[in-house]
């Protein structure tokens, strides 16, 4: 008689895995994995050293968050010789 009370395992991603779903770098995910203590945890399996994460904490997580770009430093102007203020340089 087959055990029908067999615990489902969650399907588990890795960095790349998750990195290619979310649509960011490996290097990226690696950093918040590793710096962010509300990533989920990870899972390590039988017969392999490589971290997995849970899909559905994974997407919760991804989904929670906040996003928060970076300043789009190539649409300044840059400061050249001729545009520092007035006063700035230093009369001899």
């Amino acid at each position: 008689m087959p055990d029908n009370h067999e615990e489902e395992v969650p399907e588990l991603l890795t960095i790349p895995e998750i990195a290619k779903r979310c649509g960011l770098s490996r290097q990226r995910v690696h950093g918040i994995a590793k710096t962010d203590p509300e990533f989920p945890a990870a899972v390590i399996t039988a017969g392999t050293t490589r971290a997995k994460y849970p899909t559905k904490e994974v997407d919760a997580y991804f989904g929670s968050r906040v996003l928060r770009p970076g300043r789009r430093t190539d649409l300044e102007q840059k400061k050249g010789v001729d545009d520092e203020e007035p006063g700035a340089k230093e009369k001899s």
